[in-house]
């Protein structure tokens, strides 16, 4: 279970998106960024960085329409002699972050893919 606590703790304040923006990057794996690829193999999880486009509540759920930008990586075959390197691309996805308001719980869904 993932859990925004600092991100639910601020709804409602002026420094909401801020939290939300540095609470975001630190759940790696627990963000969609696999799903989200479109040009590269793996996802770079400390790549991340947050725009909030869109915030919404009612009395049960905060609802964030977000674009996380991140890189991938596209690896060659670690051969002897392998002309390819890893190259890292840029990435981007925009997910819908729905926070329980009584839990923090938060659930991802990709809306582009």
């Amino acid at each position: 279970m993932t859990c925004l606590e600092q991100s639910r703790n601020a709804w409602g304040t002026p420094e909401f998106e801020a939290v939300f923006k540095a609470e975001l990057p630190t759940l790696g794996n627990a963000l969609p960024l696999q799903e989200g690829l479109t040009a590269g193999s793996f996802a770079v999880e400390d790549s991340v960085e947050v725009m909030v486009i869109r915030t919404s509540a009612d009395a049960a759920f905060i609802r964030v329409k977000a674009g996380l930008f991140y890189q991938s990586l596209t690896p060659g075959c670690a051969c002897a002699g392998d002309p390819t390197v890893e190259s890292e691309q840029n990435e981007h996805v925009d997910v819908l972050v729905t926070i329980n308001r009584e839990t923090a719980e938060a659930v991802f869904q990709c809306l582009d893919v």
